[in-house]
């Protein structure tokens, strides 16, 4: 709890209330993009579309299925519906910027949640809501380097071409080269943000003939998958488990001391962002074009702070003052991480 609330305790109160009066009036039509169906995705959009329909507007949820071409076909679907604003979790980097300049050169608002364009079109989105992977991995790897010197790494990353796994993997280089650990990636490939693939890309680490230690899945969707694969090859409990975002199943690993940290970026508190910097942009008032997710590293000590998924019990903790979630009080990011395409490396 104090985590957060030392974040987000701030300025911008009265935006509420005034985004409360001009609900009725200012109500828009948003199209709202989706990469594809991970559940971080649908807990986004969910929870973005019932703030956005009880402030009084329309919003309409398009799934990309992870491919770039049907992202762009849903954002031109959108422009040729003519939509006030268009919301937009890209499943690929280019084609969000090419998304991004379509909208413009309609003159429809778009704003990116999540994901990010190419580093080309970071000056194009109308606002930008992002988590901060390079520091994501950064945090993982330095305390897997502290804390498990010397041990090998298998990494089960994100999607390709996204952005947001190849910046994860910087960051996590990055962070067991500062803590200077010696520790060493031997094996790396996509399991592309599901536990499906977690379990078939865990399952072909143990089989191959590299020795490591630790595990880091870089969401608890892929870490499912690699702790059936671990409990099925009765190999639970002999390599150390990390992951990323923060989801209630991983509360329960780490009470269980199956996992022993992950790096939150709950989905329902981005979302709970994007929205208050839509409504911003609606009522004219200034808003910090781009800032991030908040994303404290999570042990079995700091859970009591843990911001939920579950919609209900994250408005619940919203309600009863335990969260404050203040757009205005977040520093405003100005530039972004170049970053190259990724592959698999095993």
């Amino acid at each position: 709890m104090k985590i957060y609330q030392k974040l987000f305790i701030g300025a911008g109160l009265g935006l509420v209330g005034l985004m409360g009066s001009t609900a009725i009036t200012l109500a828009e039509e948003i199209g709202y993009v989706l990469a594809g169906p991970d559940i971080y995705y649908a807990t986004e959009a969910e929870l973005f579309q019932k703030l956005a329909e009880d402030a009084g507007h329309t919003v309409t949820v398009a799934n990309s299925e992870y491919s770039p071409s049907k992202e762009l076909a849903n954002v031109e679907d959108f422009i040729a519906r003519g939509v006030d604003i268009i919301v937009l979790l890209s499943a690929n980097a280019e084609s969000g910027t090419q998304a991004a300049l379509r909208a413009k050169e309609a003159g429809i608002p778009i704003f990116f949640v999540a994901a990010l364009p190419s580093p080309a079109g970071y000056d194009i989105p109308t606002g930008i809501v992002s988590g901060d992977w390079i520091d994501m991995g950064k945090t993982v790897g330095e305390y897997v380097g502290k804390n498990h010197p010397g041990k090998n790494v298998a990494l089960l990353e994100g999607v390709y071409g996204q952005g947001i796994a190849e910046m994860i993997r910087k960051g996590f280089d990055t962070g067991i080269a500062n803590a200077n650990g010696g520790n060493e990636v031997v094996l790396a490939n996509s399991a592309g943000w599901n536990r499906k693939d977690g379990l078939a890309v865990t399952q072909d680490f143990l089989a191959s003939s590299k020795e490591f230690e630790v595990i880091y899945a870089m969401n608890e969707e892929m870490m499912a998958g690699a702790i059936q694969a671990l409990e099925e090859a009765g190999e639970l409990g002999n390599y150390a488990l990390f992951s990323g975002n923060g989801k209630e199943i991983g509360w329960s690993w780490m009470r269980d001391g199956i996992m022993e940290a992950t790096v939150a970026n709950p989905p329902t508190l981005e979302a709970d962002l994007n929205f208050q910097m839509v409504q911003a942009h609606i009522a004219g008032i200034d808003y910090p074009r781009h800032v991030y997710n908040i994303q404290p590293l999570l042990t079995v000590d700091n859970l009591d702070g843990a911001v939920p998924w579950v919609i209900d019990d994250y408005l619940a903790m919203k309600a009863s003052g335990k969260l404050v979630v203040d757009l205005f009080a977040q520093p405003e990011i100005k530039s972004m991480e170049v970053w190259e395409a990724s592959g698999s490396s095993n």
